[in-house]
């Protein structure tokens, strides 16, 4: 069995091992060491990446009960290699699970809640929870949870005695087989977990809760901590100082800004919609062609805006049409009252090259055919 180094320090980067195993399976190798400080994907953590020799590890997994690390090079087997991981994103994680960990605690012994699943991703961390508390709530395990970090309590791992570990009371997220390993975070927890963590609190930083929804009947958290969260804080900023530029305020502003500018833009949308309103019945008011099909383009109407027009100007016209340019082609909608239009359906795709399709009374689709060739269909092919 492989000598799992992490188990001994998080802090272990640099080794040497050697290679018990190497085999080829669907293009990649998979290699197997008589120790590693490579964490391998398990309890809601992807696995660690680095090199060994001159292979580049990208995974670190369990192959059965095996420690595997996939490379798309071999090595050879027998040899001894030096070993490096890729230790700013593990430490990352390091920092982002054990912070995970003073949450759950905080939320274990506040509320009684269960942490039931665990997720850390490339953007951003998730736990769950079997139960559900309010904001208000959240905010205070925010605090208690940033005081334990503050404080720089130690964190310590160890694999206890079976009579040991019954005495213990801990947390499990799941049934657990075979030894326990427990990370204990002095005076605030202790959890049944087989990844790395840091060895003090106060390394885990900054512990800065993004938001939580229902789900499952209890709730999921997204969280970042560490330098994940600096990285986080460091873009909002961006965003902010970008967001203050465009609206020439102050970054303290930006919000009032938004939220007025988003007022106008509402207004705005209220008064052009009237406007193409009166467009529309300006263009009906013009139209008198009982026995003639017709046929118009507008600029700026949406399909709601095309279907107005065209029930206004339904009665007079033996078929009337409306199109107005979008991104590719037209919108098109198209009435009358006195031709069944749903057996021209095909034509009108076909030869507008586009979907269109509706009942006997009204067509709506899109079309890409230039519009003198679509003003051409429906003022001569629908006959």
């Amino acid at each position: 069995m492989t000598e799992k180094l992490y188990d001994i320090s998080g802090r272990i980067k640099d080794f040497d091992c050697l290679v018990l195993r190497c085999d080829l399976s669907d293009g990649k190798y998979l290699i197997e060491t008589d120790k590693t400080a490579f964490f391998p994907e398990s309890a809601g953590q992807c696995g660690d990446t680095g090199t060994i020799g001159d292979a580049v590890i990208t995974d670190t997994v369990y192959d059965g009960d095996r420690i595997v690390h996939i490379s798309g090079s071999p090595l050879e087997v027998g040899k001894r290699y030096s070993a490096r991981l890729d230790y700013a994103p593990r430490y990352r994680r390091m920092q982002n699970h054990t912070g995970e960990h003073i949450v759950s605690s905080v939320m274990h012994r506040r509320f009684g809640f269960s942490n039931v699943g665990f997720h850390i991703g490339e953007r951003e961390m998730t736990f769950d929870f079997d139960g559900v508390i309010t904001p208000e709530q959240m905010k205070e395990v925010e605090d208690e949870a940033n005081e334990i970090s503050a404080k720089n309590v130690a964190v310590k791992a160890y694999y206890p005695s079976e009579s040991a570990l019954a005495a213990l009371d801990y947390r499990s997220k799941g049934e657990l087989d075979g030894r326990v390993r427990i990370v204990e975070i002095e005076g605030v927890d202790l959890c049944a977990c087989c990844a790395p963590h840091v060895e003090r609190t106060g390394e885990v930083g900054m512990i800065k809760i993004l938001g939580f929804i229902h789900y499952k009947g209890g709730i999921r958290i997204r969280m970042k901590c560490g330098f994940d969260a600096l990285d986080d804080f460091r873009n909002r900023i961006s965003r902010e100082e970008r967001i203050s530029r465009l609206l020439c305020v102050p970054q303290e502003e930006t919000a009032d800004a938004v939220a007025s500018l988003s007022s106008a833009l509402v207004q705005a949308k209220r008064e052009f919609s009237e406007a193409k309103k009166r467009l529309a019945e300006a263009i009906a008011a013009g139209i008198d062609s009982p026995d003639k099909n017709v046929c118009i383009a507008v600029d700026g109407f949406a399909t709601d805006d095309l279907r107005y027009l065209c029930n206004l100007c339904a009665e007079k016209c033996r078929v009337f049409a409306a199109l107005s340019e979008t991104d590719g082609g037209f919108s098109v909608v198209c009435v009358s009252r006195k031709v069944p239009l749903r057996q021209y359906a095909k034509i009108i795709c076909e030869k507008g090259k586009g979907k269109c399709g509706g009942s006997d009374l009204m067509l709506t689709g899109r079309l890409a055919a230039g519009k003198e060739t679509l003003i051409g269909i429906f003022e001569e092919e629908i006959i």
